[in-house]
């Protein structure tokens, strides 16, 4: 059926919640966009539930069937924590790539054949000099002077379009290096801007999601905020304020005094029209980061893999809104065709929810029976944003509500893999049935309840072991017996027994069981711990009966666990980091980019293909995570001697490289001077005698301070440090 057929096709009979102005295939399209949602929802719930039991342990330190008042030491929490923290340290640095391609026609990008192809270029100019100087040549029939054409050297056309060659691709290479750092500035700010939560606290909240629910996510964004010109408020406020002064004048002086005719009042007027049509401009424009909640990302039933979304056709984003602001959200929206209520917990509440009692339909509030029923909105509204690949649309709907909160439309951001959300997991593994991994919390979640079974079995046992007293039926009243249980030290206590009946023959010590410590340790539920996760002993602070061997392998293993999440981290930072270019390339405008990186800013004007295929971010690896300066400075000063022997090595970058292993802040570019030598050979230079040869500087000879004694090369100044023992 064509477009114009459908659109002359007879519409169904509207049903309760269904405004009759729509289309029926637009209601049947807002259902079947539902009903797919809701497949897919209902297909991966046992992964949802198993994500939330994850969080309740990793909170609680217990399982949901665990009594709050058992015992319960909470090392998943602390697993998580240490993870983290291992992890991400800091906002990672993004640095440019430019896509590998060859930017020279005729140079091969060898120095030898560029060096020849500037010297046959000189040559010819020195020939052309050279002939200029020549006196011109006369011919003896006309008497005509003229200068004869010098002879090029062989090859110069060819050394010619050689070096326009180079010089028009540096100066793309150039062009693209700073298009580069431009774009690494404007993420680095991004990074730095988030609101209202910084990037670097949401970004640790998502890692530790993904350790506690085995997957975290991120979704990119832009936006770009309007406003009025700055200032423009504060005239606006001025001149009603005055021309409302004035028209109170004019209602008190009556008669005589201002009218809607005077000047001064159509003056106004006219600088406040002036002044509410003047446009607006652009107040903030970048990058959002989003974090959705690990329950919130409903993937399609059909995915492969989560990282990259393999085999997805479709994808959702559930929220959960109040009806007020759908409304600020989507206007335009009539919620009087009802909507699913849901509670805090997010169960349904059964009825479909209907709108308020509009205030001006009741006269007098105080007139209205308290007994009719409530109709005020109390719920929430469950609202999906559904990414379609195949029509290349994003869908938003809401449960119970029958229509589009918004028209469907291309995504707000452009990047090569359509969606613009992206999937950190750490434990994947090769499944035909799970798609979600296991989180670290689900891997270690036997040895934490047998952990804590195996101490409350010990404080149970300490309880039972408890001394206790008999004595014979008959021998002590119940005062005595009430008093003999609540005796505190040095108490002197008067008991109504019979003097015949010696003390310690009234009352027995009652045989208890001993606490066995071997029954209730638990250095095999740490083995098991290690074995899962990677994680010994002493990593959650306690002391493992290991010799410093065994320690050096378990902490090398962790380090080994740590260095793979570190990788996932970092490709999953680079994939966000690359996308992120996109967006950057594709929507900033080239003012606000000056406005923020400065006048020195280069921002093309590229289409999305050239955007995918030219320029991108990626994550230097390790950058997030916390350095080891100790090793970093080791290196460095290893590598130092053999770097000060290499000509022609900038000494700025040296002293760079150094203060940034050193983790300091100095500021080069204010301590160094151009032209002015160092300090040890401003030292060297000839300096005022004191006329005494023996502390005369001049008389120490060529090398000056140097002939200090000096600390012997050879010898180190240490041993490094090595892994210690918690033998105990």
């Amino acid at each position: 059926m064509a477009l114009d057929e459908m659109d002359d096709a007879p519409v169904a009979e509207p049903g309760p919640n269904q405004d009759e102005s729509t289309p029926a295939r637009v209601l049947a399209h807002v259902n079947r966009i539902i009903q797919t949602i809701k497949d897919d929802k209902e297909h991966h719930d046992p992964a949802f539930k198993r994500m939330k039991a994850d969080m309740f342990r990793a909170m609680k330190g217990r399982s949901e069937n665990w009594s709050e008042q058992n015992y319960k030491a909470n090392f998943l929490g602390r697993h998580v924590k240490t993870k983290t923290a291992a992890l991400y340290a800091k906002n990672p640095k993004a640095v440019y790539r430019r896509a590998e391609r060859l930017d020279f026609q005729i140079w091969d990008e060898s120095p030898e054949s560029l060096m020849m192809a500037f010297q046959t270029v000189q040559l010819a100019v020195q020939m052309q000099q050279q002939a200029a100087s020549m006196p011109p040549t006369v011919d003896p029939e006309t008497g005509a002077s003229f200068r004869e054409v010098p002879q090029m050297p062989p090859g110069f056309e060819e050394a010619q379009a050689l070096i326009a060659d180079f010089q028009q691709g540096t100066a793309f290479r150039q062009m693209v290096d700073k298009i580069g750092k431009t774009l690494e500035i404007l993420f680095a700010r991004a990074l730095r801007d988030q609101e209202p939560v910084d990037f670097k606290t949401a970004a640790k909240q998502m890692v530790r999601r993904a350790c506690t629910t085995g997957v975290g996510y991120v979704e990119l964004g832009f936006v770009r905020e309007m406003g009025e010109r700055p200032g423009l408020s504060e005239q606006l406020a001025d001149s009603r304020v005055r021309l409302d002064h004035l028209r109170r004048l004019m209602s008190e002086i009556g008669e005589g005094g201002f009218t809607d005719d005077d000047a001064e009042v159509a003056e106004l007027e006219a600088s406040i029209k002036a002044l509410t049509t003047e446009p607006e401009i652009v107040l903030r424009e970048g990058l959002v980061f989003d974090f959705p909640a690990s329950t919130s990302v409903i993937p399609d039933r059909l995915c492969k893999s989560l990282v990259g979304f393999i085999g997805a056709r479709h994808l959702t984003i559930e929220y959960m809104f109040t009806p007020e602001e759908v409304e600020e959200m989507f206007p335009g929206v009539d919620l009087k065709l009802g909507y699913q209520e849901y509670g805090p917990d997010g169960n349904s509440l059964k009825q479909p929810a209907q709108t308020e009692i509009p205030f001006d339909a009741v006269a007098d509030m105080d007139d209205v029976s308290t007994s009719a029923p409530s109709t005020a909105r109390r719920g929430l509204m469950r609202v999906w944003k559904h990414y379609d690949k195949p029509s290349g649309l994003v869908y938003y709907v809401a449960d119970g509500y029958k229509g589009w909160l918004r028209e469907p439309a291309p995504p707000d951001v452009f990047v090569e893999k359509f969606w613009p959300v992206f999937a950190l997991t750490f434990n994947a593994v090769e499944s035909e049935d799970e798609l979600f991994p296991p989180s670290d919390v689900y891997l270690l979640s036997d040895q934490q309840d047998e952990h804590n079974r195996s101490r409350q079995g010990m404080r149970e046992h300490r309880q039972a072991a408890r001394p206790r007293w008999a004595t014979r039926k008959g021998l002590l009243d119940d005062e005595d017996k009430d008093g003999l249980k609540g005796a505190k030290s040095f108490d002197v206590l008067e008991i109504g027994l019979d003097p015949s009946v010696p003390l310690e023959q009234a009352l027995e010590a009652l045989p208890v069981p001993g606490v066995d410590p071997n029954l209730y340790g638990t250095e095999q539920f740490f083995s098991d711990v290690q074995l899962v996760s990677g994680s010994q002993q002493s990593s959650y602070g306690g002391l493992a009966k290991a010799t410093a061997t065994e320690s050096a392998i378990a902490a090398n293993s962790t380090a080994s666990t740590d260095g793979s999440s570190s990788d996932d981290l970092d490709n999953f930072l680079t994939t966000v980091a690359r996308a992120a270019s996109q967006i950057l390339l594709g929507e900033m405008s080239s003012e606000q980019v000056k406005t923020i990186v400065g006048p020195g800013a280069v921002w093309p004007e590229m289409t999305l293909s050239e955007i995918a295929s030219e320029l991108f971010l990626e994550v230097e690896a390790g950058s997030s995570g916390r350095p080891n300066q100790a090793v970093e400075i080791d290196n460095f000063t290893k590598m130092a001697p053999y770097l000060l022997q290499i000509p022609g090595l900038s000494p700025g970058w040296l002293a760079g490289e150094a203060i940034r292993r050193l983790d300091d802040r100095i500021d080069l570019t204010k301590a160094v001077s151009a032209g002015v030598p160092s300090i040890m050979a401003q030292n060297q230079l000839k300096q005022i005698g004191t006329g005494n040869p023996t502390t005369d500087p001049n008389q120490q000879g060529g090398a000056g301070a140097q002939n200090a004694p000096a600390a012997p090369q050879n010898e180190s100044p240490g041993g490094e440090a090595a892994f210690g023992s918690n033998q105990t």
